[in-house]
């Protein structure tokens, strides 16, 4: 069992590292096509049908924008999570209790505690919602398990030495924090590594296991074996050995990738959803790989609290559904300043998706905040060219498809429209006629900026919106922004100094987003 346990762990440190360096690749590549794309001229042939889309969208009634809604849906959906994760936590303890540290010992008061304990993915799950850095994540894991550690402290009835109380702990977090931390610190590849995963621990496991077959032979080996390392020498027979099982996986593998993305276009999970259910994926089995040399094949009940997931989710719609007519907030930006414009994507409008939807025009900028299943094996499958739009009435057609019904945790989409340079200001007008609300950053913008001019001149004439809000900085020159505004309606335009989106600048720029003036 010990030779199995060595195993699992290698195939799961290998899985996650060949995610990491192909999410790294795939990122990089797709990044370049969208580049090449958006650049072309001219472009394709207009004839060329694109993707199959959905019927127009009935004519709606007008909307109402409520940052009290905002915030009471934002707070309702932390809730939801947090006691998701006390769900899996106190069901991991009692059944570990049952079955790993022996029944005797289960009692109401352990289980609780100890259910406390194992449901520290609860901090992992805020940063994720809350959209927070890695430094300050792994912060709140911290204080959250130091916590742990007085309870368990107050709570036994022999308290055992601080390093050996310390060492628990941190076995129960190494792996899991490891695993995320190579799959999610870095921008260029968090887009697109969870979707990867699957794959490639599929794959690893299958590498593991045919060596793990190579080792238990080589007492007796089959007579093929000794010719192919006579032929190939015994290293390259081994390299062979790992990877002939990707030529019978690699169909089975994709397959499951691709009913992944699937599902998530028929709306089955939500992107924050699928995160969860993956981390703690990842979670239970490093809490069972090390009882598995104890009590054997016992220990995988750790991965059964894991069906909570798609119970809870199920069950919560209804809760987390959102009431009444969503608004529709378009992005707009600079480009070429990648740093700021993520941040406010973290900050605000993933605030702002708990209200409505979010529509933008797609950039490289936003890569890493808004690539999806759907995405990567578009692109993987060499058919990333037929998102974009080569005329006004492929614009209208892409439109039509977008997604606009939340996810079943209710929260919505962010729906862009890929442009070449040539379509750009079709797809803005389609998108302005589109929108309720319009987030701007002009942080750093200049008179040169003749994009962001047109996009100024447009939002001052557009006769539907009901607001502006417009981002400004040290370095953004108002008096041409002022004057590519001329015509725009009273009240229409809010200016926001945002030269650092702390939080009371955040709660600042939604409350100026979500407030109904009418």
């Amino acid at each position: 069992m010990e030779m199995n346990t060595g195993a699992i762990l290698t195939a799961m440190v290998l899985g996650v590292m060949l995610t990491g360096a192909a999410s790294w690749v795939v990122s990089g590549l797709y990044r370049r096509r969208m580049l090449a794309l958006m650049r072309r001229s001219p472009p394709p042939d207009p004839a060329q049908p694109v993707a199959a889309t959905r019927a127009p969208a009935p004519a709606r009634p007008a909307v109402m924008l409520d940052a009290g809604a905002n915030q009471r849906a934002s707070w309702r959906y932390l809730f939801a999570v947090s006691a998701l994760s006390l769900l899996i936590g106190v069901t991991q303890s009692v059944l570990a209790l049952l079955f790993i540290y022996g029944s005797e010992l289960l009692s109401v008061g352990r289980a609780l505690t100890l259910g406390a304990v194992y449901a520290w993915p609860m901090a992992l799950t805020w940063g994720l919602v809350r959209r927070w850095s890695w430094l300050r994540t792994l912060g709140a894991i911290g204080l959250y398990l130091l916590a742990m550690l007085a309870l368990t402290w107050w709570r036994s009835v022999s308290p055992q030495p601080l390093t050996t109380s310390l060492g628990w702990l941190g076995g129960l977090v190494l792996i899991p924090v490891l695993v995320t931390l190579v799959i999610g610190a870095s921008g260029r590849i968090r887009a697109v590594a969870p979707y990867l995963l699957p794959i490639f621990m599929l794959l690893a496991a299958s590498s593991v296991l045919a060596l793990q077959l190579l080792v238990s032979g080589v007492d007796d080996p089959p007579r093929w074996l000794i010719t192919l390392v006579g032929t190939v020498g015994a290293w390259p027979a081994i390299v062979l050995m790992a990877l002939a099982p990707w030529l019978l996986l690699a169909w089975p593998a994709w397959a499951i990738a691709r009913a992944l993305a699937r599902a998530y276009r028929g709306k089955r999970f939500s992107d924050l959803w699928y995160l969860l259910a993956a981390y703690w994926l990842v979670v239970l089995g490093a809490s069972a790989l090390p009882s598995l040399q104890g009590v054997g094949l016992i220990a995988l009940t750790q991965f059964i609290p894991w069906l909570w997931i798609p119970l809870v989710a199920w069950g919560l719609r209804g809760w987390l559904a959102p009431r009444g007519v969503p608004p529709t907030l378009l992005v707009l930006r600079v480009f070429q300043q990648d740093a700021g414009v993520q941040a406010l994507f973290d900050r605000v409008v993933e605030r702002w998706r708990h209200s409505g939807n979010t529509v933008l025009i797609a950039g490289t900028d936003l890569l890493s905040r808004t690539i999806d299943p759907d995405d990567v094996f578009t692109f993987l499958n060499g058919r990333l060219a037929e998102r974009f739009v080569a005329n006004e009435a492929q614009v209208a057609e892409r439109l039509r498809d977008f997604d606009l019904d939340p996810d079943p945790d209710g929260r919505y989409r962010v729906n862009e429209c890929y442009c070449f340079d040539s379509t750009w200001q079709q797809a803005l007008a389609a998108l302005v006629a589109q929108a309720d609300v319009v987030l701007m950053d002009l942080r750093g913008f200049q008179a040169r900026n003749q994009g962001c001019r047109h996009e100024l001149g447009v939002l001052a004439t557009a006769p539907h919106l009901q607001r502006v809000v417009l981002l400004f900085d040290g370095n953004t020159d108002r008096h041409t922004a002022l004057a590519d505004l001329v015509g725009a309606p009273e009240g229409r335009v809010v200016w926001v100094e945002a030269g650092r989106l702390e939080q009371k600048r955040v709660a600042q720029i939604v409350g100026a987003l979500l407030r109904d003036q009418r």
